[in-house]
Formats: structure tokens, C-alpha cells, sequence
């Protein structure tokens, strides 16, 4: 499975764009097969309990989908949980406490499985924003939580990709987020992807996993290669340099919410990655 972490509209002003979010969703879904709503990429940090409210309504997703949840307690996360169930969610995809996260311990473990009463929950591990490594050990203990189905790993680190093959049950559902290494990830059994790139490039990606998964492996290989710059340059620009070349090819995504900047240093550099790929028909 592909599934893009949509970003979040906002106006220059910073303000929630909802039917820019809802054209965004409807222009993206045909294309892959779901959709991350909030994750890193959505700005899900950058907003209020009243425009996560919000924006869930405005939108009326046909395939599977994830909210995203970066909240650092149970009391905090509840509103976010009902609102994603009444959505319709197929889970919650949920970053670790982090602010004190030194003295967790046992916590960690506690807090999942508190979410998990409530509703399906995805471990996500993206230390890169976290700065927070979730343990394997801790994955290893939640993983056997009937609720806890599955991770995104955004890492980029293939050990804890292997880690996941050799110790987790065989339906948990292993997704990576980082589009450099994502043939490798497939190859240590993750499902498929949730990538930024796949926001530009859904259909490249999914080429790329039906290649893998036939057993054109060659095919498969050339593809990674060919889409590396635009997803390392993309882990390198993140969220303004994805909504910026959104922008350039036409897309509803809107801009950073302030004091992020509106447009990525290193646009000038990604721009001709972008435009040779588009040529080659690989994008939108």
C-alpha cells in the first residue's frame, strides 16, 4: 500500500484552509491507496483541538486512512481519539510521549495500550522530529496488543526494518516513511509506504511496488534509483519544500502555518528534480 501524509492547507496568513483541504484529499485519493490525515507532513503539531475537528470534517475519504496523534498524555489525546473514530479511521497513528521522556519508562508501554482501548493504534517512530527512539523492546511488547497493528517507521535505518521481519507477528503491519530506503524496506517486509513523496509522486511509487512485488526486481531497482533525489531532497526540505512544489505543479496544498518559512532554501536545487521527473511522466 502507498498512502501520501497529506499536508494540511493553510493560507499565507496561517489560517486553516477546509475546502482547499478537501480538494487537496479528492485530487490525491484516486491515486494511491489511502491516506495519512495529520502526520508530520500534515502539520498535526500546528493545530488546534477546534481545527482538527474541523478539517476531519470537511473531508470524505473513500479508502483506508490514518490520523495522525502527537499528543503527550491520555487525557489530551481523547478528543483527537472520538473524533478519528467517528471519521471512520482504520487507526491512530501515534507518536511517543516525548517532553520527558527520559523518566517514562513503563509509561510508554501504558500509554499505547491506553489508546489501544479505544480504538485500533499504529506505533509511529520518527526520531528525526521526536528526537525520541521508541525501543524495540517496547515495540516487541506492544506489537503483541491485539489493537496495536502495525508501525510506521520513518527512521531509515533497515536494522530495525529486519528487527521487525525476524520478532513481530506475522499480520503486524510494518510501513516505512522514508522514501530513500524504501526498496530495502520492502525487501525486510514492510507492506508498502507512507511517504512525503508520494504526495508528488503516487504513481512512481506504486509502480515501484508492484515491480517488487512481481518479482521484477531489476525494474524495481532502477525506479529506487531513479526517485532517490527527490525523496532525500524531500527528508532534507520537509514540509515547506513539499508544499511548495505542490504549489508548482498545480496542487491546493497551501502554506507552512507561521513563523515556518513559506518557501524551502533548497527549492532552487529540488526544482530540476522535480521537473525531469514530471517530464518523464512519473508525476501528478
Amino acid at each position: 500500500m502507498i498512502l501520501p501524509p497529506i499536508p494540511t492547507p493553510f493560507d499565507r496568513e496561517g489560517r486553516l484552509d477546509t475546502q482547499a483541504f478537501r480538494e487537496l484529499a479528492e485530487a490525491l485519493e484516486p491515486l494511491v491507496d489511502g491516506l495519512l490525515i495529520y502526520g508530520s507532513n500534515g502539520e498535526g503539531v500546528h493545530l488546534t483541538p477546534e481545527e482538527r475537528a474541523r478539517g476531519l470534517r470537511a473531508l470524505k475519504p473513500r479508502k483506508p486512512f490514518l490520523v495522525g496523534l502527537m499528543e503527550e498524555t491520555v487525557p489530551q489525546a481523547e478528543r483527537a481519539l472520538l473524533e478519528a473514530q467517528e471519521a471512520g479511521a482504520m487507526a491512530l497513528l501515534a507518536t511517543p510521549p516525548r517532553y520527558y521522556h527520559a523518566s517514562l519508562g513503563e509509561g510508554l508501554v501504558a500509554y499505547y495500550k491506553a489508546l489501544a482501548e479505544r480504538m485500533p493504534i499504529f506505533l509511529y517512530h520518527v526520531p528525526q522530529n521526536t528526537k525520541v527512539d521508541l525501543p524495540l523492546s517496547a515495540v516487541e511488547t506492544l506489537a503483541q496488543h491485539p489493537r496495536i497493528t502495525g508501525i510506521k517507521d520513518s527512521s531509515g535505518d533497515l536494522t530495525r526494518l529486519a528487527f521487525y521481519q525476524a520478532h513481530l507477528r506475522d499480520d503486524f503491519r510494518v510501513f516505512t516513511g522514508h522514501a530513500p530506503t524504501f526498496l530495502g524496506a520492502l525487501a525486510l517486509g514492510a507492506e508498502g509506504g507512507i511517504l512525503a513523496a508520494a504526495n508528488l509522486a503516487p504513481r512512481a511509487y506504486r509502480s515501484l511496488l508492484e515491480a517488487f512485488r512481481t518479482g521484477r526486481l531489476s525494474e524495481a531497482q532502477a525506479l529506487q534509483k531513479r526517485l532517490f533525489p527527490l525523496g532525500n531532497l524531500l527528508s532534507r526540505g520537509g514540509v515547506p519544500l513539499l508544499k511548495q512544489a505542490m504549489r508548482h505543479l498545480g496542487l491546493p496544498a497551501g502554506y507552512p502555518r507561521p513563523p515556518y518559512p513559506q518557501e524551502s532554501p533548497i527549492w532552487k536545487e529540488f526544482r530540476p528534480v522535480l521537473e525531469a521527473l514530471k517530464e518523464e511522466g512519473w508525476l501528478l
